[in-house]
């Protein structure tokens, strides 16, 4: 006979939302408010003992009945029931584990996703600290996803549950203005804006989050709208608190009245674009039109691209790309920036590709957000391609030669077209001049005939 322990089957314990297990996919039958509050006593201090003294107190904190730890034990051993159903009768449990005078609720790591939310918040942080955003924000993304509602919602009434929710939720805000740092880093002030509208409405009090709205707005180009979120910020602290606010905040709002440039977002890191000796024979240069907000941006991409060869122009957003676009001439190739305040690079896209007598031009967006979602929607819209910052010069070289190349294959097929459709229309033209000769032909001998 086969000795050996079966394999410990996966269960996973949720308390960012109503407390919850699940083992092996499917959700596990708890019981009664008591008995999940005895399981949320031990989830919250999971890998440590919990005396059967704590989880009394913690689940009857003023006047516990008279067999309390009697109770408790039942609870206990639904549980164990309820989480190893196929636990042999009377083998120690393997799970919920029986340790001097108390219980230790023995969880695989990862399992408990309090536990996992805060060490993957640790790392978000550590990553942003180290001049990582990228990194940093997809961390504290699967972080925050981690969250189903407010922590221990279904047992609200127990003080440590109140508690630990408290301190739950505070690390969870911390971590949503981790990500907003970080977002803000990689140049998404436009898609935050209204994210951040919302969480200073519910957090009047939090100067960070005041900070970055009055951030992002102003990189949006919308100073006055900044200064007035910090005012309306400091009339909050004034009435509530009879506070100004913080010598931070009150830096940040000197720094919008004077324009201050470390306030601007640039890039990461420099594009490196080849110079003209670099740029391999036989590229054939095009009619190029750059649309980035970011002044420094647009300087070096034309510079960078008229050096070898292309005519290029350039536009400060969507709109007035859309313009020059429609102007007589016509252009080979658009490098069109994602993240822009005044018509994002997904409505300049859209609308070119809307245009038919824009739609054939192959357009490549530039962007610091390298995620799936954001490539998936750019190529569902009608992009040629996607090139994620920073980008070296062989790279930006390839993408471009082999857009342009694209685009004249068509443009040369659409020729073809054009001259097929001609020939054939000619050809059609003299098909009918012949049917009619005939037919007259055949109406004059019938005429004849019936003379």
């Amino acid at each position: 006979m086969n000795d050996e322990a079966a394999p410990r089957a996966l269960i996973r314990f949720r308390l960012l939302g109503q407390v919850e297990a699940w083992r092996d996919g499917e959700r596990v039958e708890l019981g009664g408010r008591k008995q999940r509050t005895a399981l949320a006593s031990l989830l919250v201090r999971a890998g440590r003992v919990v005396s059967l003294d704590q989880i009394v107190d913690d689940l009857w904190p003023e006047h516990p009945p008279a067999r309390a730890a009697a109770t408790v034990q039942v609870f206990v051993s639904n549980l164990r029931r309820a989480l190893e159903p196929d636990r042999p009768r009377g083998a120690p449990g393997t799970v919920l584990v029986t340790a001097s005078r108390g219980y230790q609720l023995a969880a695989l790591p990862g399992s408990v996703d309090a536990q996992e939310f805060v060490r993957l918040a640790e790392q978000g942080r550590a990553a942003l600290d180290g001049d990582d955003p990228e990194r940093a924000a997809g961390v504290l993304r699967r972080a925050l996803e981690l969250w189903q509602g407010p922590a221990l919602a279904d047992v609200p009434d127990a003080p440590f549950a109140r508690a630990e929710a408290a301190r739950l939720d505070e690390l969870r805000l911390g971590a949503v203005e981790d990500r907003i740092d970080a977002d803000l880093e990689l140049g998404r002030h436009s898609a935050l804006v209204a994210e951040l509208e919302l969480q200073v409405l519910r957090h009047p009090m939090r100067e960070r989050l005041r900070a970055q709205l009055m951030l992002a707005l102003y990189r949006c180009g919308r100073q006055a709208d900044a200064l007035q979120a910090y005012r309306a910020g400091r009339r909050v602290l004034r009435d509530e608190l009879g506070l100004e606010p913080g010598s931070a905040l009150r830096e940040l709002e000197k720094a919008v009245l004077r324009h201050d440039p470390d306030l601007a977002w640039e890039p990461p890191a420099p594009v490196m674009l080849p110079s003209a000796a670099e740029e391999p024979p036989g590229d054939e240069p095009g009619r190029v039109l750059v649309v980035d907000d970011s002044g420094v941006n647009r300087r070096l991409l034309v510079a960078a691209l008229t050096e070898l060869g292309h005519e290029v122009h350039a536009a400060e957003n969507g709109r007035r790309a859309l313009e020059l676009l429609r102007d007589p001439g016509g252009y080979d190739l658009v490098l069109l920036d994602l993240m822009m305040p005044v018509m994002d690079g997904y409505a300049t896209l859209a609308e070119i590709k809307a245009d038919p007598v824009l739609d054939h031009i192959p357009v490549i967006m530039v962007s610091a957000v390298p995620e799936l979602e954001s490539v998936v929607r750019c190529i569902e819209l009608g992009a040629t391609d996607y090139l994620p910052k920073p980008f070296s010069a062989a790279v930006l070289r390839a993408r471009l030669r082999s857009s342009l190349a694209a685009k004249r294959m068509r443009d040369v097929e659409r020729g073809n077209l054009r001259r097929l459709e001609a020939v054939v229309a000619d050809r059609e033209s003299a098909l009918r001049a012949e049917i009619a000769a005939l037919r007259a032909e055949v109406d004059r001998v019938r005429t004849g005939e019936a003379r």
